[in-house]
């Protein structure tokens, strides 16, 4: 008797693709052969399934069904610069068993390791593709790891001091100590500020908010030091608390400081980004506002009874409202931008199933985004680009009844 794991996922997985395990045994040859598989999730059994072969010897069991109905992604409106929840992610693992005979008992099974199901949905030709050592700081990945977006990194990215600057990373949890390392550079490139300072990552996806007023917020900096900021750079470094001498670092992430004059009143879009992480982008050019009326009402009989005669008065109403519900519409317009920069916007935020629109209070107001196309634009056949988001605030009022 012998069952064997052949393939299984990546120690991170993005669970709304799929989450493959397959497995094959010697024993298919045996009376009312079937595989019973156990399904763990944060490492309790979630589930027991009945498998058949597929091909020969080999059958395939996908997780990711399952997993996903524990997993979404948050906002936050804390100034923390850690903001994180257990729920982005969860540990997944199986137990395969050789069932046969008559009547059928289990015989010989094989366990998987824990892996990692993270609330990611990446397009397939990404997904055929994904590595997640690409985005994993761990003090053992020798890969220079990026950041959990697709924003064009050919392609400048701009904040200001106030809003919110959301960045993702997959990191280990464990025996592992962090450091943020941030730097400031003028406009000639010179180096104007720097500072390393210890932060601690306690989940598997991560993300921190590297905004100015959070780097001011937690001490790292003052104030004055983003006076003369063209633009900044931070690095998380990880060191392993068993051997100093496994250090891994990110790549920087660089973002230039935003000191445009505008002239309408700036507003910034939030989503969940396809690797379970916000993302975000600002429309700084005219915003719209409408509102949507549908009314609610009924029909009666014209005039009425004065006594012994009919009156047909026209003070009456033959048609009346009942109630009447209004649901705010928004239309934001983005400045001009590079096509790379729209190709990644409309695919993003025009996808997203969570997206907010970050108030002037500094709330994070839930919006459905309306658009139901992406148009990828090119230069070429577009000239100058813009883009137009219609989005609709999720909270509808309701007047009173009649």
């Amino acid at each position: 008797m012998a069952i064997t794991i052949l393939q299984q996922p990546l120690l991170f997985t993005p669970v709304n693709n799929e989450m493959l395990w397959s497995f094959s045994s010697d024993q298919t040859g045996q009376p009312n052969f079937s595989y019973k598989v156990e399904l763990y999730i944060d490492t309790a059994l979630f589930g027991t399934y009945e498998v058949y072969p597929m091909q020969g010897a080999f059958a395939k069991f996908d997780a990711s069904e399952y997993v996903r109905s524990f997993l979404r992604t948050h906002t936050s409106t804390q100034v923390d610069f850690v903001c994180e929840t257990a729920d982005q992610w969860n540990t997944v693992g199986i137990r395969v068993y050789e069932s046969y005979g008559n009547p059928p008992a289990l015989e010989d099974y094989a366990t998987s390791a824990n892996l990692i199901g993270f609330n990611g949905a990446l397009r397939y030709d990404k997904f055929v593709t994904f590595n997640h050592t690409q985005y994993y700081i761990d003090p053992l990945n020798p890969t220079y790891p990026g950041w959990l977006t697709y924003f064009p990194s050919t392609e400048k990215q701009f904040t200001n001091y106030l809003d919110p600057f959301h960045a993702g990373i997959l990191a280990k949890k464990s025996l592992t100590g962090y450091e943020l390392i941030l730097k400031i550079y003028d406009i000639s490139g010179a180096e104007t500020y720097s500072f390393i300072g210890y932060i601690g990552l306690f989940e598997r996806v991560v993300m921190l908010d590297i905004s100015p007023s959070s780097m001011d917020a937690n001490g790292w900096t003052t104030g004055y030091q983003w006076d003369d900021c063209y633009y900044y750079e931070v690095v998380i470094r990880a060191t392993s608390t068993i051997d100093p001498s496994d250090v891994a670092e990110t790549q920087p992430y660089r973002l230039y400081f935003d000191r445009s004059c505008i002239r309408f009143t700036h507003h910034k879009l939030y989503w969940m980004n396809k690797f379970g992480v916000l993302d975000q982008y600002s429309f700084d050019l005219l915003r719209i506002d409408s509102t949507q009326l549908q009314s609610f009402g009924y029909q009666v009989q014209r005039g009425g009874w004065n006594e012994n005669y009919y009156d047909l008065t026209l003070n009456d109403a033959e048609k009346k409202t009942a109630m009447k519900t209004a649901e705010d519409k928004i239309i934001l317009n983005s400045d001009w931008m590079k096509p790379a920069v729209q190709n990644w916007l409309v695919r993003e935020l025009y996808e997203s199933a969570q997206v907010w629109l970050r108030d002037r209070d500094g709330n994070f107001r839930p919006v459905v985004v309306e658009n139901n196309q992406n148009v990828l634009k090119s230069r070429f056949k577009d000239g100058l680009i813009q883009e137009t988001v219609n989005i609709t605030v999720t909270w509808s009022y309701r007047t009173q009844l009649n």
